[in-house]
């Protein structure tokens, strides 16, 4: 390339949103979707500043949106720290479809290993894990519309794999592991998070045997639903905290990973290859019809997380993580059947998914 080429592209002009007025540039920003923000902050230092800005998220509470947002955490090989993910939709550029993929949010600290994750409004709390190996009973706060984390006042006893769910303005936190095994689940306690008031309460010692480790929860009509590998419990922990009630048919199914989608649970058996519903209110269990091959074959483990709307993502291991976006609805007679939206590969590598968590963001 000649010295005059090189001079020539020197001079070329600036991108015309460079030169767009701040306010304008703002607004503009404003109304795209929050899916792109993690790849707009790649882009350049000024959008990387304006996506963490609180004027962009005081211009979108103006437009009164709110928008369903995926964070997914992720440990390289389950032994890692976790590192915080968003599911987003990225310009193809073909022909005006779309990629859908698991971005980094390089803007969040690490976080403990086998932590309980719960969203509230446009945040999430992480609480306790293991950090260096050690359990904790550090409780932070991940602010979804900033990208950005906090700590909050401790939780009374340190502990990790716990079950904890959100029920009328009160996080709870139930069981887990408080010794070095994240296998052996030997707390018997139940914490209360006021939300309103950031108190944290010793509720009870609760009444089932010690050693059992927590694999899946929901929450329900009020009521948190837990299985163990040996029983499945059903706790309303407003009127009855200390008093857990065995639910045999809920647990004649291995249900992991699930969600609930318009007060049913859902999870993908991926020994049967399919995807799996349970009625509390009629306490059985169906099949979701409609799916058949349509979702990859092959994968070991599965996470779901509601999507609003009647709908729910579904995360997939196989030797890539898959994801589907899946509206259910449940037709005249009682059938639930289901519509796959899009099902891609949406990360890479060696990874494994801990949690998926769905925040309603507040814009």
């Amino acid at each position: 390339m000649s010295s005059s080429e090189i001079r020539a592209q020197k001079k070329q002009p600036p991108s015309p949103i460079s030169s767009l007025p701040e306010e304008i540039f703002v607004d503009i920003v404003a109304r795209v979707s929050r899916s792109y923000y993690p790849t707009l902050s790649q882009v350049s230092r000024r959008f990387r500043s304006l996506v963490a800005s609180p004027e962009l998220y005081a211009r979108r509470s103006v437009l009164g949106r709110t928008e369903q947002c995926i964070y997914v955490a992720i440990s390289k090989d389950q032994t890692s720290d976790i590192h915080w993910f968003t599911l987003c939709i990225k310009p193809n550029g073909g022909g005006g479809t779309s990629d859908h993929r698991l971005v980094h949010i390089p803007s969040l600290p690490p976080m403990p290993l086998q932590g309980s994750y719960v969203a509230v409004g446009s945040s999430i709390f992480v609480m306790g894990g293991f950090q260096d190996w050690s359990i904790t009973s550090s409780v932070s706060l991940i602010d979804c519309r900033s990208h950005t984390a906090q700590p909050l006042a401790d939780m009374p006893k340190a502990v990790a794999g716990s079950v904890a769910q959100v029920i009328d303005g009160k996080i709870y936190v139930i069981g887990g592991a408080n010794g070095h095994s994240p296998m052996k689940s030997r707390s018997r306690t139940m914490m209360e998070f006021d939300i309103e008031t950031e108190v944290w309460k010793l509720k009870s010692r609760l009444d089932w045997e010690q050693g059992k480790v927590w694999f899946s929860s929901v929450a329900m009509g009020g009521k948190i639903y837990m299985r163990t590998c040996y029983n499945s419990f059903v706790c309303d922990p407003v009127t009855s905290p200390d008093h857990f009630v065995k639910d045999e048919v809920l647990h004649s199914k291995e249900w992991l990973g699930s969600c609930v989608v318009e007060d049913v649970l859902y999870y993908f058996d991926v020994r049967g290859k399919c995807l799996r519903a349970y009625d509390p209110k009629l306490r059985s269990w169906g099949v979701v019809n409609g799916l058949e091959g349509l979702l990859p074959r092959g994968c070991s483990w599965s996470k779901a997380a509601s999507y609003g709307g009647g709908k729910m993502v579904l995360f997939m291991q196989t030797e890539e993580i898959w994801c589907a976006e899946i509206a259910v609805e449940r037709r005249q007679g009682g059938e639930i059947w289901g519509t796959v939206e899009w099902c891609e590969v949406v990360l890479g590598g060696n990874f494994r998914i801990m949690d998926c968590v769905p925040v309603a963001v507040l814009l």
